[in-house]
């Protein structure tokens, strides 16, 4: 299949499951209001850095050697489902040990964080590796489908907003969110397992394949760690600021959420990008189309700017609730930060199809420099307005730090990034032709 049906395959598929994940952020925010959810948010991103870090970025390693053909299909699922379990049951060791060190916590809800850890890190690992076995085979659909599905019946679920919340309520909501993630997870499998018969018997790679998997995932780990830290650690620094309160903390999370979802088409697209580069296919011919989507999203993103501008405050309230009433300064703040960040995507699948994942993870590190030391010099006296700031500065120079490895091994100026062209817009006609 080629590039552009690909994509106009992914960008359905994968559009409909990142519009049921907003969903779940738009009633799960209402529900529980910004304080709530920001609590609630915060807490998923501690996890969701465990899961990044017990992870060991396999699903990097899985999308490399499955999309090359290097180690089949039937033995990469068996570390996927083998190595979820077992991030899971390290998991709880981790919020034991936690508890241990914070005594402030409760004792009282040990047993719940536990259930919590454990259901999301194991449910995340298997969607993760998982949508990467799938994509391995070019397949966008089936994943994505159940994937929403299961989202689609948790937010069925959720009381309306108008509901009286009760504590019993709330934490039935929130065993709930976390219990959908393993759900995820299990389905995902369950569907390889049936729609993939041919590949045979479920098998254990052997020593050296797994030595190939390890230094390639190994890498992908550094990097993917480093990223984490660059796209969530202004949140520790928020809600340890003075100036900062839970509610200033749950607007900012939101805002970032945001952001995250503005970058679902190049996500989409780096999921096509990936595994096309790692099986050698096109390579020339996607460095180019790299080139054309990030001077249309640069376009995109000042329509998105000029809207928000004039009509952010009130949609924000709208749809979120009345407390969030601080969006709107930090997300226009942002928004450059996040373009930076929707053709640095494209850049590092592109890095990582071709092998070349140290410049990702160094790009990485000197955005980490950045963010640190900006946040730590300014948040505490700014609040969620100098982290807008600090976080756009950060992406921006990570961007550059790519464009130029880029530049240098492709016969593409740096300008040809942003320079806006009229043929453009005919490579994005054929384009929205293959997904009608």
């Amino acid at each position: 299949m080629n590039f552009k049906r690909l994509l106009a395959e992914s960008i359905v598929w994968r559009g409909l499951y990142f519009f049921s994940v907003l969903l779940v952020n738009v009633f799960l925010s209402r529900y529980l209001q910004a304080a709530g959810s920001g609590n609630l948010y915060f807490i998923s991103i501690i996890f969701s850095f465990m899961q990044v870090l017990l992870g060991l970025g396999f699903d990097a390693g899985i999308t490399y050697f499955g999309s090359a053909k290097i180690i089949q299909k039937n033995k990469l699922v068996s570390i996927a489902a083998l190595w979820s379990v077992a991030a899971g049951i390290v998991m709880v060791a981790f919020v034991y040990i936690f508890f241990l060190v914070d005594t402030s916590m409760s004792k009282d809800l040990l047993p719940l964080y536990f259930l919590y850890g454990f259901c999301y890190v194991l449910g995340q690992s298997l969607m993760v590796y998982l949508t990467s076995l799938y994509y391995t085979q070019e397949n966008y659909f089936l994943p994505n489908l159940l994937l929403s599905l299961v989202n689609f019946a948790f937010i069925i679920i959720i009381p309306a907003k108008d509901a009286v919340t009760t504590t019993g309520e709330t934490q039935k909501i929130i065993f709930l969110y976390f219990f959908s993630f393993v759900l995820s997870g299990i389905v995902l499998l369950f569907s390889f397992f049936i729609t993939n018969k041919n590949e045979g018997a479920l098998s254990f790679p052997e020593r050296k394949e797994v030595k190939q998997i390890l230094k390639y995932s190994l890498t992908a780990l550094a990097g993917n760690l480093i990223f984490f830290l660059v796209y969530r650690v202004d949140y520790l620094f928020v809600k340890a600021s003075p100036v900062c309160t839970d509610a200033d903390l749950g607007n900012y999370i939101q805002v970032s959420k945001l952001g995250q979802m503005m970058l679902i088409v190049p996500q989409i697209i780096a999921s096509v990008v990936f595994p096309r580069t790692a099986s050698g296919i096109e390579r020339e011919r996607l460095s180019n189309s790299i080139t054309i989507m990030a001077r249309i999203f640069s376009q995109l993103f000042l329509l998105v700017f000029i809207a928000i501008a004039f009509l952010g405050h009130y949609i924000f309230m709208y749809v979120f609730g009345e407390t969030f009433n601080k969006m709107q300064l930090p997300m226009l703040i942002i928004i450059p930060g996040i373009f930076s960040l929707s053709v640095l995507t494209l850049l590092s699948a592109f890095f990582s199809g071709v092998g070349k994942l140290k410049i990702n993870v160094n790009g990485a590190v000197l955005a980490l420099v950045v963010m640190i030391v900006g946040d730590f010099l300014f948040v505490p006296h700014f609040g969620i307005i100098a982290a807008a700031i600090v976080s756009t500065v950060s992406y921006t120079v990570n961007l550059f730090y790519s464009l130029y490895f880029f530049n240098k091994d492709h016969d593409i100026h740096i300008a040809d990034f942003f320079r806006w062209r009229k043929e453009d817009y005919a490579w994005l006609r054929l384009l929205v032709k293959k997904i009608i």
